[in-house]
């Protein structure tokens, strides 16, 4: 059998589950900038205005279908998105509040999606329905944080990327934790995930691999779009880690992996410019060594075949209690 009979034999989840999903990053959005992605099956454009208000909409004119990303001519004047074609102005209610030649059409409306903006993040609200959103990402992130991160184009799913959460006994097998301890039940509650354990494992940067973390974790995982880990090691040691699956076409997803320093180990001999050299190197760290943990999951997600009935063993009873959660990301579709 080719690749492309393989290809097309494979189960499938829908590709677009409801939920909130990353759109960028706050700090990357100034007033005044446009941006355009392919997000979800859409091409959409980004904007901000003076007031902080951020506009998410499909990157189509309706007026005369004209695309309105930078790369087609779209621009950002006074706060209002402007058509390349007929420079019909939209501000970021999706409205359309100018023309050159005369008075707004009442029904030129651009196809806004809902904006949450947290952690740093600015998100978009996804529904196959077009229903409004009934829960929003939380606020967890300390103020003041150094944070690095990297964003990985990946052949995958975002059920399949949050299903790590809860599959405990694929974390030896594959990433070599050692001393595995689920410290919380998984938890659900709603469109809210959590569950908590502690481990060891090898550090997996080259020069560092004879170094062993001890760290417990807790998981929090709200939709299939937003997954975030509270890591706690020696010394007062706290580092968030973020992982966010956004679907960009129905086959690739954006897996932005983020690294936030909350706190740097209370040692004696942390002070001075020796604190602020850790603060700046502890993210890039971690991240470095979530990066290489989750190319590993990488190469399995590219070639999984999805099982609706999968065969479960006495381990994955967590596995089957995500598997129920998930359905309510579907109700839409």
């Amino acid at each position: 059998m080719d690749t492309e009979s393989i290809k097309g034999s494979r189960q499938r989840l829908h590709p677009f589950p409801d939920g909130w999903y990353v759109v960028e990053q706050s700090s990357r959005l100034p007033v005044g900038k446009l941006l355009e992605r392919q997000w979800m099956g859409h091409e959409i454009v980004v904007w901000r205005d003076r007031s902080g208000a951020v506009c998410v909409a499909d990157a189509i004119c309706p007026h005369l279908g004209a695309h309105l990303g930078p790369r087609g001519g779209g621009t950002v004047s006074d706060d209002c998105l402007v058509c390349p074609f007929h420079g019909f102005r939209y501000d970021t209610t999706g409205r359309c509040v100018a023309t050159p030649d005369g008075p707004p059409p009442r029904s030129a409306q651009l196809t806004r999606f809902e904006v949450a903006e947290c952690n740093g993040f600015v998100f978009g609200w996804y529904h196959s329905r077009g229903e409004a959103p009934g829960w929003r990402p939380q606020e967890v992130s300390v103020g003041k944080r150094a944070r690095s991160l990297a964003v990985l184009r990946l052949r995958a799913h975002p059920q399949t990327t949050t299903e790590n959460s809860v599959d405990s006994a694929h974390l030896g097998h594959v990433h070599g934790y050692q001393e595995l301890k689920q410290t919380a039940a998984t938890e659900i509650e709603g469109p809210i995930l959590s569950s908590s354990y502690a481990f060891t494992r090898n550090m997996l940067t080259p020069g560092l691999r004879l170094f062993k973390l001890s760290v417990e974790i807790a998981i929090s995982v709200w939709g299939l779009g937003v997954s975030t880990v509270l890591i706690k090691g020696r010394g007062g040691l706290r580092v968030r880690q973020w992982v966010l699956a956004t679907p960009v076409d129905g086959e690739l997803i954006d897996l932005w992996l983020g690294m936030d320093l909350e706190a740097p180990p209370h040692e004696r001999w942390l002070r001075g410019p020796l604190a602020a050299l850790v603060r700046a190197i502890l993210p890039r760290l971690f991240l470095h060594e979530l990066v290489l943990e989750v190319r590993k999951d990488a190469q399995i997600w590219a070639r999984q075949d999805y099982r609706p009935r999968p065969v479960f063993s006495g381990a994955d009873r967590d596995l089957l209690r995500f598997r129920r959660y998930c359905e309510q990301f579907y109700a839409g579709s």
